[in-house]
């Protein structure tokens, strides 16, 4: 990627920039929220709560407030002060002039960092919530508008997330480094100075204020918090710095403990950037690694339940992964493939026996699909991707996905006729593609697989049920070549696909 604009580009130019961007704004956000603000028996809370499901549209509201009053009023801290303060009647002018955006319009890296930024509010929430129950406004808008500031810049240049989360949270390349090359400054900075110019709730600016001005004392903090099997050592090394034990103690810096915590977990639960965060926030709460694990875990999975948009990643997902697993850390690139273990290949003959059990195992498709993957990465595939056919063949809807970033391929793309892609339509069919047949097969296959598949010798497959095509897979072993093992065992895989999908097909319901 090269950089989004000149490096030499100040904080005041960005933030002029930005702050006339256009937040693009979901229609069925809009209407709701504009239904709340017309209904008369809705309170201010409950309208708040309303809005808060559509967070560009509280910052919108919340924003207008603040540039709204005068110098001297102080900076509204939560949305029922922002509608009191425009009035109702200006809020929803305010939103009927918003423009309607399409799902399918919006940026999917904006989208996901929309998702990043709830599930950072029902963590913060569920963490702290109750333990600070009388400051749970400031805990709601502090989480769900922190990382707001990001938004017109992913906008504007959705580019930079894809970068920024590759490099920094999968190959571990230092956060400053990296935006100094995109963006020409931290990032941290630039929030910082949008936050303060759109002059957010209090603990939003302080907590890129700890960010930038303290990173001595979260470092401290979070060595303190290693210590978890010794609580009484961590208890003895805060009485020696009562600064620091003071620090630690803000109620606003949970937002940042949080932020940290749901950063880490997009790429990994079980990374060290993950679990040091679960540490310092254990510390914190004075409870057991394990007890905060567990918590994290059980949330992210209501948040999970929550969401309706399938092309986004979801942490909860990771949950089902072995616990080292690191979604954006790309696998070694080998130039001879290893072959399966004993182990693995015990752990292939398994999944497989599960997929020809009769009658069948499965309830769902997509529980036949997370074993078809699960098998698939027993006998040596790192990449794969499993995709079910629409009623007429003309669209592939991806299911199931390993080593592979869901921003990588759309959920659903069309499937052109070509010669080749009507030959796997047609009967089932293997391909093997690598140098001898890539210049003559890759144009006619479907674009977006080749985007991710094309620079590897891959794989490609179509199952029939019922002397129909019903599902697409393609898989690699991310090296330039493919071991001989590994291709025996997947070509083994899709026989037993085929029959678990003709004993899924005839299952009792």
């Amino acid at each position: 990627m090269t950089n989004t604009t000149p490096q030499n580009n100040t904080l005041e130019q960005w933030i002029i920039q930005l702050d006339n961007t256009r937040l693009p704004v979901y229609k069925a956000h809009r209407e709701r929220a504009l239904q709340a603000l017309q209904s008369p028996n809705k309170s201010l809370g409950d309208i708040a709560q309303v809005i808060s499901q559509a967070p560009t549209i509280a910052l919108i509201i919340m924003r207008e407030a603040n540039r709204a009053s005068s110098s001297l009023a102080e900076p509204v801290q939560t949305l029922d002060n922002a509608l009191s303060r425009l009035g109702l009647q200006r809020c929803a002018a305010l939103l009927k002039d918003l423009q309607d955006d399409q799902e399918t319009e919006i940026p999917i890296a904006l989208r996901q960092v929309w998702l990043i930024g709830q599930h950072l509010n029902v963590q913060a929430m569920g963490l702290f919530g109750k333990r600070m129950a009388r400051l749970w406004q400031e805990i709601h808008w502090g989480s769900l508008l922190f990382l707001s500031p990001a938004w017109p810049l992913l906008t504007r240049h959705p580019e930079f997330f894809s970068e920024w989360e590759r490099r920094v949270l999968g190959d571990n390349e230092s956060a400053n480094a990296v935006e100094h090359e995109l963006i020409g400054m931290p990032l941290i900075t630039l929030c910082l100075g949008l936050a303060e110019h759109w002059k957010l709730p209090n603990w939003v600016i302080d907590g890129y204020r700890l960010l930038k001005d303290n990173p001595e004392q979260l470092a401290q903090a979070l060595y303190i918090a290693r210590q978890t099997e010794q609580p009484l050592l961590q208890q003895q090394m805060l009485d020696q710095m009562p600064a620091l034990n003071s620090w630690l103690n803000r109620p606003a810096n949970t937002i940042v403990f949080t932020c940290g915590l749901v950063m880490a977990a997009h790429n990994s639960w079980g990374s060290e950037q993950c679990v040091r965060w679960q540490r310092l926030i254990s510390l914190y709460l004075n409870k057991e690694l394990a007890s905060v694990q567990q918590n994290t875990h059980r949330l992210a999975v209501k948040h999970a339940q929550m969401q309706r948009h399938p092309d986004l990643w979801q942490p909860a997902q990771a949950l089902l992964w072995p616990w080292d697993t690191q979604r954006l850390r790309k696998p070694p690139t080998q130039s001879n493939p290893l072959p399966p273990s004993k182990e693995d290949l015990a752990r292939w003959r398994s999944h497989c026996t599960e997929l020809l059990r009769d009658p069948s195992a499965f309830n769902t498709l997509v529980q036949m699909t997370q074993h078809i993957g699960l098998a698939l990465q027993a006998c040596g595939m790192q990449r794969i991707c499993v995709m079910m056919l629409d009623q007429n063949a003309e669209h592939a809807k991806v299911s199931y996905l390993y080593g592979i970033q869901a921003q990588q391929l759309p959920h659903i793309f069309p499937l052109k006729q070509t010669p080749v892609n009507q030959h796997l339509l047609e009967k089932p069919t293997f391909l093997r593609l690598d140098d001898s047949n890539a210049a003559r097969f890759n144009p006619q296959l479907p674009p977006e697989l080749v985007a991710v598949f094309g620079k590897t010798h891959w794989l490609m497959a179509s199952v029939s049920n019922s002397q129909r095509v019903v599902m697409l897979l393609a898989a690699d072993q991310a090296t330039a070549s493919l071991h001989p093992t590994t291709v025996q065992g997947f070509k083994k895989t899709l026989e037993c696909i085929e029959r678990a999908l003709v004993l899924f097909s005839s299952r009792k319901r």
